[in-house]
């Protein structure tokens, strides 16, 4: 198998045009793809290949002056890129059938998949994927911070001989970086934790393709959310306590495992484009002062209920006067 560590750099429209696009995908765009930069390397991290590309945008056509600033790339280059359909094509002829993407942090790859979803290309060989920042944080201080690249690089001491915000540039520099790690052992051991979850997720992302849902209950009455799975054992989880409704619409739920213990799954809610509704679902184990925390919660929520009640009640008349009489 390769691995294939992989940079991307996008153009932004300014605010009014980035809606008005938005609103006529009915789809989320958060930026266009103008390049695409990847290193191939062989099961021994020996580098044996270089793909880059410049890509024409189809929707954000005016390069945002930050991005050309940043970047270095202009306004001419831009416009006289490939098309995504053609580009998409020659990546995905590059990159062969047996391969893994490495990113240095879980954006270029949700971004890539925005920009194919409106586009009308399949996505589905975009799944293999693992985030070298995670497998650089868990190999090195164990913190599940977001270290930069150049982080990195200082930390191994690899010095930045080439510009940085360049798509190939910096795959290479994630690539001399995946060198000093143990890649295959972080790829084995990826989804056992990733990062401080378990499990991480969007459902309902109709933005992306996906079924949104109509009403937050019909969420709420899936099996992912009702009747989810262990990650780790993939053994029925059982739900313990009542919900928790936290400001933002979020919602926790505690589930137990025989095997595995505790656990909270937590649910942010988000409006997608058409008015259904979407998630970002994510599952933790949970310690014991997470837990008094969430139980906490509860209370607090159970107490202001009870005082909504009363407050829409009124106030309470006093039934024990007794009627005057006339002389």
């Amino acid at each position: 198998m390769y691995y294939i560590t992989l940079d991307l750099e996008w153009n932004q429209a300014y605010a009014q045009k980035a809606l008005a696009v938005q609103r006529q995908l009915s789809a989320r765009l958060r930026g266009e793809v103008i390049q695409i930069g990847a290193v191939k390397l062989d099961s021994k991290l020996r580098i044996c290949g270089s793909y880059q590309i410049i890509v024409k945008p189809k929707y954000f056509k005016k390069l945002h002056k930050h991005v050309s600033e940043l970047t270095g790339i202009t306004q001419e280059q831009m416009d006289v890129g490939t098309p995504l359909s053609e580009a998409a094509e020659s990546f995905k002829r590059w990159c062969g059938d047996d391969f893994a993407f490495l990113t240095w942090g879980p954006d270029d790859i949700p971004m890539l998949k925005e920009n194919f979803h409106v586009n009308s290309l399949s996505h589905d060989w975009l799944s293999h994927t693992y985030d070298l920042q995670l497998i650089f944080s868990r190999q090195t201080d164990g913190l599940a911070k977001q270290r930069s690249l150049e982080y990195a690089m200082e930390y191994y001491e690899i010095p930045m001989t080439l510009p940085a915000h360049d798509a190939l540039n910096d795959a290479y520099f994630t690539a001399l970086v995946a060198q000093k790690l143990d890649v295959e052992a972080g790829v084995r051991t990826y989804n056992d934790q990733k990062g401080e979850f378990l499990e991480e997720s969007v459902i309902g992302d109709a933005d992306a393709g996906d079924d949104g849902y109509v009403t937050i209950g019909e969420m709420l009455d899936d099996d992912i959310v009702k009747n989810p799975l262990c990650p780790i054992c993939k053994n029925p989880l059982t739900m313990k306590d009542n919900s928790l409704h936290s400001k933002g619409q979020r919602y926790t739920f505690h589930f137990a495992c025989p095997r595995d213990g505790d656990m909270l799954l937590s649910l942010k809610m988000h409006r997608n484009f058409n008015d259904t509704w979407r998630a970002r679902r994510t599952v933790s184990q949970a310690t014991e002062e997470q837990l008094a925390e969430f139980r906490r919660g509860i209370e607090r929520t159970a107490i202001r209920r009870k005082v909504r009640k009363r407050k829409s009640r009124g106030p309470r008349r006093n039934t024990d006067t007794k009627p005057t009489t006339g002389q």
